[in-house]
């Protein structure tokens, strides 16, 4: 049998399954059983990458967090600040102090990613700090706070799709290629054993699954607890 290869795409639990089947069938077998210590090691490594890997999701995903924060913060003083102009202008939304900030309707600025919403009012807080009403120079300063806390979010968020990125290339792809590398080297190993010792001609392949769908034993036996009677 050719060797399948385990490819990139692959989870770190399903490369991680691969490496503990193959080293029990090894460990099964007494003509094998000496050869499981280099899969040892590299189960270790899964674990140590897999923590890292996860570190990285993590981060993404705080970032994210992080992201709709700011979304929401942005958006209620955009909010707050309609409030106050229609308050000045007696609620009349065709007022050249209204449409001097919102020129399309307020749900519509509102309704913007946190990116395009920065962008639409990034201009105001320095216009708002020119108004003679105080409370539309507090709400400039409200809003540029909000400003800040977004472009700080996106900032996040794009270092944490890095590192994410960054990880993937530097840990778990070159981790995949050495397990391949040392399933390679295990099966021509068995293979000149299985000559020297008069195996069968498939004793090799039979450390190696066949397939990615397989199932856990524990897995197998909470769902047959589970079932009805």
């Amino acid at each position: 049998m050719l060797l399948r290869r385990l490819g990139e795409h692959l989870s770190l639990d399903t490369i991680q399954d691969e490496i503990f089947y193959t080293t029990a069938r090894l460990r099964a077998d007494d003509n094998a059983k000496d050869a499981a210590g280099e899969l040892d090691k590299l189960a270790a490594r899964v674990d140590k990458v897999r923590a890292a890997q996860h570190a990285a999701w993590h981060a993404e995903v705080a970032a994210q967090a992080a992201i709709d924060s700011a979304d929401d913060a942005l958006d209620d003083s955009v909010d707050l600040l309609s409030r106050d102009l229609l308050y000045i202008a007696d609620g009349d939304r065709t007022s050249a102090r209204y449409t001097r900030y919102f020129a399309k309707a307020r749900h519509l600025v509102m309704r913007l990613g946190l990116a395009s919403e920065l962008e639409r009012v990034k201009a105001w807080p320095e216009s708002l700090a020119g108004e003679k009403d105080a409370k539309l120079q507090a709400d400039g300063k409200a809003l540029a706070a909000a400003i800040e806390q977004g472009r700080k979010a996106l900032d996040a968020r794009s270092a944490a799709a890095a590192a994410r990125a960054d990880q993937r290339v530097r840990e778990v792809l070159p981790l995949i290629d050495d397990v391949n590398a040392a399933r390679l080297s295990l099966h021509g190993l068995l293979a000149q054993r299985a000559a020297e010792r008069d195996l069968p001609r498939d004793w090799p392949d039979r450390f190696f699954l066949h397939g990615h769908a397989h199932h856990h034993p524990a897995a197998a036996g909470a769902a047959k607890q589970a079932a009805p009677n």
